[in-house]
């Protein structure tokens, strides 16, 4: 009773929400669009070719969601500057698992113990991520595109329920596109949530000054998740093995990826500087 009031209590706060029905490990989930933004479909061409290179080899990448605003010009196939935007992933190894409360709030524990730490162990693994996305975008928009990210400042948890925790990071930014060199610094939030036994990795970016946009956004996406789903059961279903410090590493590797959208502003910026040169 208290959960279809929560869904319906949700409904008259936000109006009418449009959700989307993911199987997570043979597991429904319905997930709702943040509010004020729709997720990216093969119908919008050119944004969903780029929004597929942010898959990566540790996470499912299951959604992307850009402003309502923009959803005219994708679906005739532009490419344009955006800077705000959410993804939804899943880590491969975890999704098959039904986590329970006692080990999502041991993932909790960790993230807030190790927090820095991990951060810090996954610098030598950014080369070689930056290395393989600015392959993936030159092969995508056949251009000279290099990345570099120079450093990452994470941030400590800010916001936790029984089923989700959240925190948020900076990332600066080295882009060189056929020699014209940009950089900016990125904020982003990742809250994890267990939804109905499954953990999810709900990403929100947006420009440096808007951290506080991204934390906000954030916890109001994973507040509408958890409400339109089940609750997830106490126990876990098969944890054995399970080393909870490497899903969170993970979940930062899923959130390095994501920058790939924003790293899109700078290139159509480069395009039309570009343009602009060919018609003077």
């Amino acid at each position: 009773m208290k959960h279809i009031l929560s869904i319906i209590l949700l409904f008259f706060l936000t109006g009418s929400v449009y959700a989307d029905t993911f199987y997570v490990g043979g597991k429904q989930l319905d997930i709702p669009s943040p509010q004020g933004y729709s997720r990216v479909t093969q119908q919008m061409d050119a944004v969903y070719r780029v929004s597929l290179q942010m898959a990566d080899p540790r996470n499912d990448l299951l959604a992307c969601y850009i402003p309502d605003s923009d959803v005219p010009a994708a679906m005739s196939g532009a490419l344009w500057s955006f800077e705000r935007y959410y993804l939804l992933k899943v880590n491969k190894r975890v999704k098959d698992v039904v986590v329970g409360s006692k080990d999502f709030a041991e993932l909790k524990t960790i993230t807030k113990r190790q927090n820095k730490e991990v951060f810090k162990a996954l610098e030598s693994q950014i080369p070689d991520l930056m290395e393989n996305m600015s392959k993936g975008l030159s092969t995508e928009f056949d251009v000279n595109v290099a990345l570099q990210m120079s450093q990452i400042i994470p941030l400590d948890p800010h916001y936790e329920t029984e089923n989700s925790l959240a925190f948020s990071m900076y990332m600066h930014l080295d882009i060189s596109v056929e020699g014209a060199k940009e950089d900016f610094i990125l904020s982003a939030t990742s809250t994890f949530v267990n939804v109905a036994g499954k953990i999810l990795f709900l990403y929100c970016y947006a420009p440096q000054k808007d951290l506080e946009w991204t934390r906000d956004a954030s916890k109001a996406w994973a507040g509408m998740v958890m409400a339109s789903n089940v609750r997830p059961p106490s126990r876990t279903s098969d944890s054995r093995g399970m080393d909870w410090s490497k899903v969170f590493a993970k979940g930062i590797v899923g959130a390095i990826i994501g920058v790939i959208m924003a790293v899109i502003v700078v290139i159509v910026g480069v395009f039309s500087k570009f343009n602009k040169k060919k018609e003077v």
